[in-house]
């Protein structure tokens, strides 16, 4: 069994509320050896500011859209992004206006 074999698809979402100036940090964390990522994605409202923290390395942002809103799913990487340790995605809210937001990401894990 070659190492392509092992590497199995990984669909992960959180959400929650978002309060107006407040923040909320969404980690995602390889099951086993590691994780490779082709989409980041995240709830896109007017506003907002988005950054993606992987392995303690800021690979995007901050910014004022997410890398792809969760609804269109569009690859943001390609080759895949590894992530050894954990994949951050950070959402801050200075609006005036509570929100609930999604992220996801998509990718192959081992």
């Amino acid at each position: 069994m070659s190492d392509a074999d092992n590497w199995i698809p990984v669909n992960e979402a959180d959400g929650t509320e978002i309060g107006s100036g407040q923040r909320a940090t969404f980690t995602f964390t390889p099951d086993a050896s590691g994780m490779r990522v082709d989409v980041v994605a995240a709830s896109k409202y007017r506003g907002l500011t988005y950054e993606v923290i992987v392995d303690d390395d800021t690979r995007f942002g901050p910014a004022p859209v997410p890398p792809t809103d969760i609804d269109d799913m569009v690859t943001t990487h390609n080759p895949r992004m590894p992530v050894d340790q954990e994949l951050d995605i950070i959402v801050r809210n200075p609006s005036a206006t509570d929100r609930y937001v999604a992220a996801q990401v998509r990718g192959i894990e081992q």
